[in-house]
């Protein structure tokens, strides 16, 4: 009987062994990812990996595939599932060829297949600087306040600290706060020569050399509009701490107006100057687009130079407010520009010249912006067309005969995604309206006096309230055109009428749920 004891043992262990083997072995999947490649500029590209069953990444890349096969850099995941990691490559070299090698390893140190993709770096410039290669893209920002020097009139003459201060930063209560993210610094005009920088200004001649190199030098010498500005965020971060992000500056970009006097299609197109010993002829692009870029080339270099503490170069805006295409870039996009679209286009070639200075501008991690005035030629491709933001002009705050309806303004603000600009100016400010002071309507007839500034707000606040009506508010930016001098104006006004008016909008930007 001794022996049942043993052969019992055995046939439950056999039972058991039996009872396992009816289950299949589970293994744990090996670790897949898949590469994207994003984005790419001349000195960049952004990877995305796709990763399954992965606790890291390996990639390499290289010039060669021998180089990228090394597998020299690793970044973490999550190790189980599916998820996607992003990594930005920062350190290459433009219009050269790459090979990315990548592989997944996976929680218990399995090894997955290596993935290999090639891409090209875009043409760029020179070099970035140090801002520009602190930046994975482009910069964005929740507002922009324009900021005209006004040199048609010199009224008030040059932007100071104090002039800034109250686009800068604002006072609610007893609690100071940030207030604008970026400063457009525009001008259209040069008031010494009597010349236009706006191909639009009919019946005037065009800035010549000169007259780029005087605006870069009203912005950029030591006592210019940028040293003032960064004086002003400066003053404000020694009260309140340094901002979560950095104050923006955006610069405008002159017309290169291929005729001397553009109404006159028989004047000159060799007017501007000279680039390198070279006359430039703006009867062909190639010499239109060597000015453009020489400009762009020039202000970097001479921001890199003034080295403000508290400001960053964020890019540029094209001056004209309306940019007629060609009918061939509307059909490229299966569309039909009627006349307006492409009036004169083909003394324009806003098609050729503004998607290269958009590629060239992001692949300097910088940007481009326009603001099409109400239904402007061009306003419907601003995307295609290249742009990293746009916003529209209601011109509603001028509009004495309902001809520019805010309805019509967020008609095309949801179609194509445009911002909006909040427009008003000294019209609006009862301590610039007393004493019989009269301002302009739209077609700059004198006809508003301080009985309308009522109206006149009340139409500032259709702007606010249908871009919260609407649900642009906090989604998309805001840029704000405030005449020469008006938001200033409002905020050191002792009409306490004004100083309501002035905190009112400040709120309005401040607040946005765009800028957490």
């Amino acid at each position: 009987m001794k022996k049942f004891r043993y052969i019992i043992p055995l046939l439950l262990t056999i039972l058991a062994s039996c009872g396992k083997s009816s289950e299949p072995e589970v293994k744990p999947a090996n670790p897949a990812i898949r590469v994207e490649i994003t984005s790419v500029d001349a000195f960049g590209a952004t990877l995305s990996f796709q990763c399954i069953q992965t606790s890291k990444v390996q990639y390499g890349y290289g010039k060669t595939e021998g180089d990228a096969s090394r597998l020299a850099n690793s970044v973490q995941t999550e190790g189980t599932g599916s998820v996607k990691v992003q990594v930005a490559l920062n350190d290459l070299e433009p219009n050269t060829h790459y090979f990315l090698c990548a592989r997944g390893i996976g929680p218990n140190a399995e090894e997955g297949a290596v993935t290999k993709v090639e891409f090209t770096t875009s043409v760029g410039p020179d070099n970035l600087y140090s801002w520009e290669r602190g930046r994975s893209g482009v910069p964005s920002f929740a507002d922009i306040t324009i900021c005209t020097r006004g040199q048609h009139n010199y009224n008030p003459p040059l932007w100071t600290a104090e002039r800034f201060a109250p686009h800068v930063s604002y006072k609610d209560g007893t609690t100071e706060h940030w207030l604008f993210d970026a400063f457009l610094c525009i001008e259209g005009f040069d008031g010494a020569r009597g010349l236009t920088m706006s191909i639009v200004a009919n019946g005037r001649s065009s800035a010549i050399k000169e007259s780029w190199e005087e605006l870069m030098d009203y912005w950029f010498k030591s006592d210019g509009m940028l040293s003032a500005l960064d004086e002003a965020v400066g003053n404000a971060a020694r009260r309140i701490g340094a901002p979560k992000h950095p104050r923006y500056v955006v610069l405008t970009l002159p017309d290169p107006i291929m005729l001397q006097v553009f109404s006159d299609k028989s004047s000159s197109t060799t007017y501007w100057g000279s680039l390198d010993g070279e006359v430039m002829n703006f009867s062909t692009v190639e010499h239109q687009w060597r000015v453009y870029r020489w400009f762009m080339d020039q202000c970097r270099e001479r921001f890199n130079k003034l080295a403000p503490k508290n400001l960053e170069l964020a890019g540029f805006y094209v001056l004209s407010e309306e940019l007629p295409l060609a009918q061939s870039f509307y059909t490229g996009l299966g569309l039909t520009g009627d006349t307006s679209e492409t009036w004169n286009a083909a003394y324009k070639r806003w098609e050729q010249l503004i998607p290269q200075a958009s590629s060239y501008l992001n692949s300097c991690r910088e940007g481009l912006w326009w603001i099409p005035y109400f239904y402007a030629p061009g306003y419907r491709v601003w995307k295609q067309m290249g742009f990293n933001m746009a916003w529209m002009q209601p011109n509603h705050y001028w509009d004495t005969s309902n001809q520019h309806p805010m309805s019509r303004s967020v008609t095309a603000m949801r179609q194509y995604g445009l911002g909006i600009e909040l427009e008003f100016e000294y019209s609006m400010v009862y301590d610039q309206m007393k004493n019989g002071r009269r301002g302009p309507d739209g077609a700059g007839n004198m006809i508003f006096t301080e009985d309308d500034i009522p109206a006149l707000r009340g139409r500032l606040r259709e702007y606010l309230n249908a871009y919260k009506e609407y649900g642009f508010y906090g989604e998309r930016s805001i840029a704000m055109y405030s005449g020469t001098d008006a938001f200033t104006q409002l905020a050191q006004s002792p009409d306490s009428r004004d100083q309501e008016m002035y905190l009112e909008i400040c709120r309005y930007i401040g607040e946005s749920p765009l800028k957490k």
